[in-house]
């Protein structure tokens, strides 16, 4: 059995469960990823090692996850004719009916299924990992695998029940299989077209050739680009112009900071490649992005339309339907491969298809007697007993109106789904008018001589008129149309779906897919130009899928190295620069980028930052944002204005799920935030839009049950949106409000990868109208990265505010406060010695407006509890003691003894929190209770212990 990259495959495979958990498997291994490159081989040889790394990290990663990740059970598994030992270990799998996997899946195949309470520890489980290698389409449950070492199975012909075996779904490794081919297929001679653009440090040239320059323009002026800025109109001019060189190889970049209006840009350039007739491939990193893109050529094609929906077959689709939902799109799924293939297969079925239903019609209009009799014999050949024949009045009208329906579907599916390189205007001219002829037609039956009888012919009657616009009748003007048509259009039949799927891919002109699905067009018809969307998203070796495709001389990148790079798992590729670019490489390597250089998208009080931060003051703000509309005030106070850095001092950042981090205190003010604007948005029928960002996966989980809590799913009748994500979910996102939650909270500085500029950039660039930053003054100006600028930004322009001088924001931070005092295990759950809290205590405790005394006095507890208890020494002698927590407050606590089994153990007893006044009075009290101790007791609370 052929697999797509077996090597890569049987590497993979070849790891061991000790190999495959040591972190530092490649360490040592993977070299940094050059800016520029001596050759060809040094370029394709260069990604491999990061490559491998990051495989090994995802299924490392994987492993580490398993127990909750999906499972598959396996009813039935056999080896399949290719299996041979010791290599060609291939199986034939039956999994439940309900349940599939697809190709290129990795699973871990074990007799015990997960459990989700108590994990899958895969280390004292007997597991063997497979690949999917296919499925089959007619029996989704019905896959081929690949597994790493035999399987021992005691009958593998009828499987009981009890030798049942699970699959575990562990990570699917199509894309990387496929930058492998490709990376593989550069150093076998694929098509380097672009390669030497590729490698080279810079070009002054403008891409286009002498003899190109000096030939005839194609008519590509700034009139066709409506509403675009002159920056837009000079990107898509310079880049456009490349198109007519068919002597050298270009590579043009276009740099679209946050809502510069990138998106359109890209999707005029396309609309306009589409109309000049120019084959192009458009390629973004993830589905999200092309179903954007794709959304927005679609509706300016769909606009531009002139005869019904002919020439929307030269726009395709195509990838994975199921992960993209691409049912869910009504507005691009006729445009989707797979549903192009549906609708136009019956269309070319022999004895139902286009064909077949012209020759129908011909007949029945010519000789509806002798159809109808044909129909009587058949009739007669199935009768029952509960079928009962037609009259002739009732067969004649009933089939004409079932063949023009079939004509009708027919001639539009066809004219909506074939590109017009298959399809002339002229042929489609002809469906639609012979469509249109007989929509309103009614059909009766006369003799050749006038009078019914023998020699019957059918007429057509349209709104009471026998004669067509030609001056004919309409039966005559309507043949005539119907044998017109096979004639213009001379495709042959294609009774084959997978040939359909061909032609379709193989004669558009403008094709959609992500750069890991581009890869199933290098068996197609060439492509001219590749054009790559969110370019500073895409990894350059998987660049590499779509750039080495067949006939591809000039390529455009889109994008904006400035916001978040490629994701990548493993550290060691990603400090290997595995994450890079090829637009950011280009960028470093000086290669002239085109900026998009008007802002739409953010109020300038807004965009004033991230523009000289990030962007050196190049952007400019559109005229729309700039007016007096476009300062929205949705909440009172001038917290609430368009631009607010909001100090949260009392907040704590803890681990959540996952160990990521989440500050409960922000997640408080977030929620009352939101539950006012909800407010807000009911009470004045206002539509408002909100996203919630933070760089923190706990934060995010954490916000989002918070809402749900609070705010019960209003949504003003509509009117309110909210969406909670991480930083990666937003980019490319927009809002009318955004409210960033930055969570850090440590005052020493330390902030992880919220110091990653490329991260802030998005954080800051995704609001139109408000964004509020939540964090920690204290922790953010000692983290010495971009976020200290921004809060001295903040002060110079008196947007900086302390989240307690808004009243509601305040009874919101101390209400947390008081919760989290109450759940006092969680932060005590470390500590040497247990610890005890008296209801008077708690009751105290549960008075105290300042959020800052619950901080001081946690603190102090938590100091304690893990053993320093010789810094609260001042009163030795006397079993309780006294702390001061500030000039005013008192915490009184003692070493307590508490009997556990056969032994005493020492517990740290928190009585109360008194004002400085009333602690004398309250030692006293308690001094009294401790006189019932006997000797022995008093010298165990008073004996110096590490631990409790």
């Amino acid at each position: 059995m052929r697999v797509e990259g077996r090597d890569w495959i049987d590497l993979v495979l070849s790891w061991s469960l000790q190999e495959v958990l040591n972190v530092d498997l490649y360490k040592g291994q993977v070299g940094t990823i050059p800016t520029e490159f001596d050759s060809a081989a040094d370029y394709f040889k260069s990604f491999i090692p990061s490559l491998i790394e990051e495989t090994h990290a995802a299924l490392l990663s994987s492993i580490k996850t398993l127990w909750r990740s999906p499972v598959v059970e396996i009813n039935y598994i056999i080896p399949t004719a290719e299996f041979e030992l010791p290599n060609n270990l291939f199986y034939k799998v039956h999994l439940s009916t309900d349940e599939s996997l697809i190709p290129k899946d990795l699973i871990a195949l074990t007799d015990k299924r997960p459990n989700r309470v108590d994990g899958f520890n895969i280390t004292n489980e007997p597991y063997v990992v497979a690949i999917v290698c296919k499925a089959d389409p007619d029996r989704p449950n019905v896959v081929t695998i690949l597994a790493s070492k035999p399987l021992l199975l005691e009958n593998v012909h009828q499987m009981k029940k009890k030798e049942s075996l699970f699959g575990v779904y562990m990570t699917n490794i199509t894309t990387n299989i496929r930058i492998w081919n490709s990376l593989h297929l550069g150093l076998d001679g694929g098509n380097l077209n672009l390669l030497s653009t590729v490698l080279q440090r810079n070009s002054d040239d403008d891409g286009v050739c002498i003899p190109c320059r000096l030939g005839d323009s194609d008519g590509l002026v700034p009139s066709r680009f409506l509403n675009l800025n002159p920056s837009q109109e000079d990107a898509i001019l310079n880049c456009l112009d490349v198109r007519r060189c068919h002597h050298a190889n270009t590579i043009k970049l276009i740099w679209g900071p946050p809502g510069t209006g990138k998106t359109k840009t890209t999707s005029v350039m396309l609309f306009t490649l589409l109309n000049a007739k120019c084959r192009t491939l458009t390629c973004t990193p993830t589905n999200v992005s092309l179903l954007e893109v794709a959304s927005r050529v679609v509706k300016l094609v769909t606009r531009s339309l002139k005869l019904g929906n002919y020439g929307l077959g030269n726009v395709v689709l195509f990838g994975n339907g199921e992960r993209m939902k691409i049912k869910e799109r009504k507005d691009l799924v006729d445009f989707f491969i797979d549903e192009r293939v549906d609708k136009l297969y019956p269309c070319f079925m022999p004895f139902y298809g286009w064909r077949a239903s012209i020759n129908s019609m011909i007949r029945l209009l010519e000789d509806p007697q002798g159809q109808y009799n044909h129909y009587l014999e058949n009739l007669a050949r199935v009768k029952s007993k509960d079928t009962v024949s037609k009259s002739f009045q009732e067969y004649l009208p009933e089939r004409f109106s079932e063949l023009r329906n079939d004509l009708e579907l027919a001639f539009s599916s066809l004219c909506t789904h074939l590109p017009t390189a298959l399809l002339s205007t002229q042929a489609a001219t002809r469906m639609y008018e012979s469509i249109d002829l007989v929509k309103d037609a009614t059909v009766s039956a006369v003799s050749e001589e006038g009078v019914t009888g023998e020699g019957l012919k059918s007429i057509l009657v349209v709104n009471g008129d026998r004669f067509s616009r030609e001056q004919v009748t309409v039966e005559d003007y309507y043949l005539k149309l119907l044998r017109l048509i096979p004639e213009i259009f001379t495709l042959p039949g294609v009774g084959d779906r997978h040939l359909i799927k061909e032609l379709c891919l193989g004669h558009a002109c403008l094709l959609f897919s992500t750069a890991s699905c581009s890869a199933r067009l290098y068996t197609g018809r060439p492509i001219h130009l590749l054009v790559i969307d969110e370019a500073a998203q895409l990894k350059e070796c998987e660049a590499a899928i779509p750039l080495l495709l067949p006939g591809i001389q000039h390529s455009i990148l889109i994008g904006d190295e400035k916001q978040l790079p490629a994701m990548v798992e493993s550290q060691i590729a990603l400090e290997a620069g595995f994450g890079r670019s090829l637009f950011e490489r280009l960028a470093i390597l000086k290669h002239k980028k085109y900026l998009l250089n008007i802002q739409y998208r953010m109020h300038r009080s807004i965009s004033i930052f991230p523009n000289r931060e990030f962007y050196g003051m190049q952007i400019q703000d559109a005229p729309t944002v700039k007016q007096r509309n476009y300062t929205k005030q949705y909440l009172p106070g001038k917290m609430y204005g368009p631009y607010s850095f909001i100090n949260i001092a009392n907040g704590e950042e803890q681990y959540g799920e996952g160990r990521s981090l989440k500050n409960n205190v922000e997640v408080a003010v977030v929620s009352d935030i939101i539950a006012n604007l909800l407010q807000v948005s009911e009470r004045t029928k206002t539509r408002i839009s909100v996203g919630v960002i933070s760089p923190y996966k706990a934060q995010v989980l954490a916000i989002q049950e918070k809402i749900e809590e609070t705010c019960r799913g209003g949504d003003a009748g509509g009117l309110f949106t909210l969406k909670i994500r991480s930083v990666d979910g937003f980019q490319g996102g927009e809002e009318d409000i955004i409210i960033v939650s930055t969570v850090r909270s440590n005052g020493i500085g330390r902030v992880g990868f919220l110091a990653n500029r490329q991260r802030t950039n998005v954080l800051l660039t995704r609001a139109r109208f408000c964004l509020w930053i939540l964090g920690n003054e204290a922790t953010l100006m000692n983290s010495k990265s971009v976020w200290r600028y921004l809060i001295q930004d903040a002060r110079k322009r008196d947007c900086f505010h302390n989240a307690e001088e808004d009243e509601s924001l305040a009874h919101a931070i101390i209400d947390t406060a008081k919760i989290e005092f109450i759940q006092l295990d969680t932060p005590l759950n470390n500590s040497r010695w247990k610890v005890c809290f008296s209801e008077k205590f708690k009751k105290s405790v549960g008075e105290i407006k300042n959020p800052e005394m619950y901080r001081k006095i946690k603190s102090f507890l938590e100091r304690i509890s893990l053993g320093w208890l010789h810094e609260e020494e001042s009163e030795r002698d006397s079993l309780i003691k006294q702390s001061k927590m500030d000039d005013v407050l008192r915490l009184i606590w003692a070493v307590e003894i508490l009997k556990e089994e056969f032994q005493y153990i020492q517990v740290l007893k928190i009585w109360d929190v008194v004002p400085s006044s009333d602690a004398p009075e309250a030692v006293k009290t308690l001094n009294l209770h401790h006189m019932k101790y006997t000797e022995d007791e008093v010298e165990k609370c008073r004996a110096r212990c590490i631990s409790g």
